[in-house]
């Protein structure tokens, strides 16, 4: 008992961290309203440099599965194919990029991939899902999950409307669950951070901003993909 309350505990308080930051940096952003890609999301650059220093000088990188071997074979291209035709999607989806700004979309690039989806993934998929971990894979998939859909719910403070938010937390949900999997399936959290960084910059850096029946589609995808990989979990289990 006491274990399970130290983990809840813990994982409240890497939840509290991602609140006061993001919070932080919505304020400023609403305040603002920086056209600056690096700008935006200057309000994480202090998070993302103390998690990339607790993993340098806790050694950590291997606890959280940075150190995984990224294995280019014709079956390990295959388990990821999806998430290459889900950034596909997004890409026709949004009319390619936008290229107005060369230098804003280098900033974001690096923005997204270096501080966002790094931020984002060694929580969810690296902390938060090691915590859980030894109470089963599955709970640690569906939790971290949860609590990945759960967090984007904080869009409806900035003004977004329900359904939009709804779809967003649908979309991370299942975002999370196959990402997660992918981790179960010994993945290297390195390709969760690359598509998490990439799916972030075609959706902010596109010529225009996709229709929800994108994000349906899309979803559907995840969902798909997402069974796929439990069904291979269990098969893996048994």
């Amino acid at each position: 008992m006491g274990k399970t309350k130290n983990i809840i505990v813990k994982i409240i308080g890497l939840e509290l961290l991602l609140i006061v930051f993001y919070t932080i940096n919505g304020a400023y952003m609403t305040i603002k309203e920086p056209s600056n890609p690096v700008m935006q999301f200057i309000g994480l650059v202090p998070l993302a440099a103390g998690v990339y220093i607790f993993l340098a000088l806790k050694n950590k990188w291997g606890e959280y599965f940075f150190t995984r071997t990224i294995r280019v074979t014709k079956s390990n291209l295959l388990l990821i194919f999806p998430l290459f035709l889900v950034l596909l999607i997004i890409f026709f989806g949004n009319k390619g990029l936008n290229t107005s700004s060369i230098s804003d979309l280098i900033y974001m690039f690096f923005m997204q991939l270096l501080i966002v989806a790094f931020i984002e993934e060694t929580f969810f998929r690296g902390m938060i899902y090691k915590l859980l971990l030894g109470k089963g894979a599955k709970l640690a998939v569906l939790i971290s999950s949860l609590l990945f859909g759960i967090t984007h719910s904080l869009q409806l403070l900035g003004g977004q409307s329900i359904e939009d938010t709804l779809v967003q937390i649908a979309y991370a949900f299942l975002v999370g669950l196959v990402l997660s999997l992918l981790i179960v399936h010994q993945q290297s959290i390195l390709i969760t951070i690359s598509f998490h960084g990439l799916n972030n910059f075609l959706n902010f850096m596109g010529k225009e901003e996709g229709s929800n029946t994108f994000a349906y589609i899309i979803i559907a995808v995840f969902f798909i993909y997402a069974c796929y990989l439990w069904m291979r979990m269990n098969k893996t289990e048994c």
